[in-house]
């Protein structure tokens, strides 16, 4: 016994007709693959506006102060040039100003994660802590305090703790910050179970052990989340730099990248070369915690 199978017919829409019943509507897959395409159309042209920059600062790099300022613009230098690099390491303390940066913003970063979760478990998982409500909109209303009122105040304890042109001064101030606060104890008391810590506690763990052992492997994608806008935000520090930071052994690389600016001529190539060698590793670090970053930022946007 054999039976055979219609042919596949193609899937149409289907609204109802002038006389009630239901008449096909072709082209209902067609205008949605329509509708994506331009969609992905117009979501690649934003994505190369945003990229442009960066392509610019990485071919500048390699280009001559003419070429830079050539009238039409070169896309391409031709021929590529490293005398900007050779420059700037003739030039300025750049490579100490690099190990700079990489102390002050693995420091500052470390510290401000251990805190910031510390305190954000302590602010989601104990509803009997005395205060805690009150201390906690303590500490968001902090965040509406314009950081430039706070420069002076923080400013004058350095100099009394005698940490000015040290990396404590870049480390230490804004590493418990109210946002990282907030972040980390959003995240952990969305996504660690209570059970999970009170079995915890009945196997013998002490609170701090609960806090290693259980809330942190939980938390990475926060952290990892946090870790990188707090990069950012480090190592791009220019303004509190300046203040600080008094000797050229002590500079990081924004404040180096600054003062190549002259007060009669600028050597623009050679301040190109230098935003690259202060960009790339921002990009790097990036490239490999994306997955992280987006799964931080992403929690609780879904719900089960």
């Amino acid at each position: 016994m054999t039976s055979t199978s219609p042919n596949p017919l193609p899937a149409f829409e289907t609204r109802e007709g002038a006389n009630g019943g239901n008449a096909p509507v072709v082209g209902g897959r067609g205008a949605d693959r329509i509708r994506k395409g331009v969609i992905y159309v117009a979501l690649t042209i934003l994505a190369l506006v945003f990229l442009f920059p960066f392509y610019w600062l990485l071919v500048s790099a390699f280009k001559t102060q003419a070429q830079i300022f050539a009238l039409p613009p070169q896309m391409i230098p031709s021929p590529p040039r490293v005398h900007n690099f050779v420059k700037l390491v003739q030039d300025t303390n750049i490579f100490r100003a690099f190990l700079n940066s990489v102390i002050v913003a693995v420091g500052h970063v470390g510290l401000s994660l251990f805190l910031c979760s510390l305190a954000g478990f302590a602010f989601a998982k104990y509803p009997r802590a005395p205060g805690r409500d009150q201390l906690f909109a303590f500490v968001l209303g902090t965040m509406m305090i314009p950081g430039a009122v706070t420069l002076i105040p923080v400013f004058l304890v350095l100099v009394n703790l005698h940490m000015i042109n040290t990396w404590w001064a870049m480390i230490v101030p804004g590493a418990a910050g109210a946002f990282g606060i907030f972040w980390m104890r959003q995240y952990i008391g969305a996504n660690v179970p209570d059970d999970l810590i009170a079995a915890a506690r009945i196997d013998g763990c002490s609170e701090f052990g609960i806090y290693r052992q259980v809330v942190l492997p939980i938390a990475k994608p926060a952290l990892a989340a946090l870790g990188i806008m707090q990069l950012i935000g480090t190592w791009n520090n220019l303004m509190w730099a300046f203040i600080v930071l008094r000797t050229s052994d002590m500079m990081t690389l924004p404040l180096v990248i600054y003062l190549l600016q002259g007060e009669q001529r600028t050597d623009y190539g050679m301040m190109m070369a230098g935003g690259l060698v202060t960009t790339l590793p921002l990009v790097i670090a990036f490239l490999l915690f994306q997955r992280q970053f987006i799964a931080g930022i992403t929690s609780g946007a879904i719900k089960a």
